[in-house]
């Protein structure tokens, strides 16, 4: 039975945001609630029904098993949760940019044939006078963010909430969905986008990289033509992949290969990750989330997301991180004013 917003309204208590989990699915209008529960550290698919969450440089997963689960319409969330919308008030702020551009500098120095891509990222912390209230809003603001796929997860030590525009994959029996999504513009910048040769590059990469990491799982891939699509104030090149997986593919071991994205991650991955591991942003933020794999796995829907375009928190600091794509070409400025224009975009909207 369909649940009325009324009775919507009344599952959206505290508990719910002390701990518990949402997802909007790929293809219709349904968004899956959890909360209460347990969360354990795990690197195995669990026997229940469960949200994931992938470590960025490790295939180790937080497993967030709830008590109670709710699917409904969105359009129905919307009007039972939109009490939920308040003013935030934001105590301190504080630009991480230096250590952008540290690594940057040293990533220059350090391409080769086989280290082709990196994507670097930076961040925004801030604080506000009521860290529930905050959560409240941030969940209703990515409901109401008007375009990608609205998710989130919060435990013990960390939180995260946004509406991502990456699919990182959708699996239906034997069906995949996915895409490579790479390539960024401002809105209006159409036509100089599709003709850039950076950016048809860097998408290039990140298809390259899909269907090498899908080829162990599936028996065949199709690749669509590239488009442009459209996420607020800012247009990215997509081409649409589908896939048939084979009978026996494991899940979370085709979750830890596709994350993280040539689009988040860098391109080979392993070279990628090596690099960042051991940048200057690293070293002052060791635990990493941001970029990595967020999904459900149950009877009826196994899905996982891009952790991207949202916003974090740790105990009563929250943050903004956002990143691009850096190649042997990027010019610092250039790349410097894409990462304050997907920063902006969150800002805007969320505070």
């Amino acid at each position: 039975m369909r649940a009325s917003p009324s009775e919507i309204g009344e599952w959206l208590d505290d508990t719910f945001f002390e701990r518990g989990a949402f997802l909007m699915t790929a293809f219709g209008d349904e968004v899956i609630l959890a909360k209460g529960g347990m969360t354990q550290d795990s690197d195995e698919e669990s026997k229940y029904s469960a949200f994931y969450l992938k470590d960025f440089f490790t295939n180790e997963y937080k497993v967030y098993i709830p008590h109670s689960w709710l699917k409904v319409q969105k359009k129905d969330l919307l009007e039972a949760a939109s009490f939920l919308e308040s003013q935030i008030e934001i105590t301190e702020s504080m630009v991480q940019e230096s250590s952008y551009r540290s690594d940057f500098s040293s990533l220059k120095d350090a391409f080769s044939e086989k280290l082709r891509k990196v994507v670097l990222i930076s961040r925004e912390e801030f604080k506000v006078t009521d860290s529930l209230t905050a959560r409240k809003n941030f969940f209703i603001k990515s409901l109401l963010f008007g375009t990608g796929l609205p998710y989130g997860i919060w435990f013990e030590d960390y939180g995260v909430m946004g509406s991502t525009p990456e699919l990182l994959f959708s699996a239906k029996g034997n069906k995949l969905m996915t895409f490579a999504l790479a390539g960024t513009a401002r809105l209006g910048e159409e036509i100089e986008l599709i003709n850039s040769q950076k950016d048809r590059l860097e998408h290039d990469l990140v298809i390259q990289d899909i269907q090498e990491k899908l080829t162990p799982f599936v028996t065949i891939v199709k690749r669509e033509e590239t488009t442009i699509t459209a996420y607020k104030e800012m247009i990215h090149l997509k081409t649409n992949i589908s896939a048939e997986l084979k009978a026996d593919a494991d899940i979370l071991a085709l979750t830890s290969s596709l994350s993280p994205t040539a689009a988040l991650g860098g391109y080979p991955k392993d070279e990628a990750l090596e690099f960042l591991k051991h940048t200057r942003y690293q070293a002052l933020y060791p635990k990493r989330y941001f970029g990595s794999a967020l999904g459900l796995i149950s009877e009826d829907i196994c899905q996982f997301v891009v952790s991207i375009r949202n916003i974090q928190w740790r105990k009563d600091v929250f943050m903004i991180e956002s990143g691009g794509g850096v190649l042997p070409a990027s010019e610092l400025d250039k790349e410097m004013k894409e990462i304050e224009l997907k920063r902006n975009t969150i800002k805007k909207h969320y505070l």
